[in-house]
């Protein structure tokens, strides 16, 4: 399971996350910098990748491409550290998608004391 992440999270995620998501890649290290959100998730849907977020528009894109499968970060406008936190807080729930019959995971940034 891979994932792709859009133009709204830094690449440096990729290496964060590849020991649970290897061979996912960025929106902007792969040629769609710039292509539009519909085309990113034509691709990530094309080429059997879970798309990261935290552009909420993408929730209402998720209708336009039914095989698409979307994980979107709220309020994870953050560091990368916090997004990556969550991201694997949640990795089974976001593995499991792409055999899911659902299609879109909304993902909340928790606080935990001291953070």
């Amino acid at each position: 399971m891979k994932l792709i992440f859009d133009e709204s999270l830094p690449p440096r995620l990729i290496p964060l996350l590849y020991d649970l998501f290897p061979g996912s890649e960025s929106a902007l290290q792969n040629g769609l910098a710039c292509a539009g959100d519909r085309l990113v998730l034509y691709y990530a849907a094309a080429h059997g990748f879970v798309l990261i977020s935290t552009d909420s528009g993408f929730e209402c894109l998720s209708a336009q491409v039914p095989e698409a499968k979307i994980v979107i970060l709220r309020s994870c406008a953050c560091p990368i550290d916090i997004a990556a936190e969550v991201l694997r807080r949640n990795a089974i729930r976001v593995a499991e998608l792409p055999n899911s019959v659902e299609r879109l995971i909304i993902l909340e940034r928790t606080i935990r004391p001291g953070k």
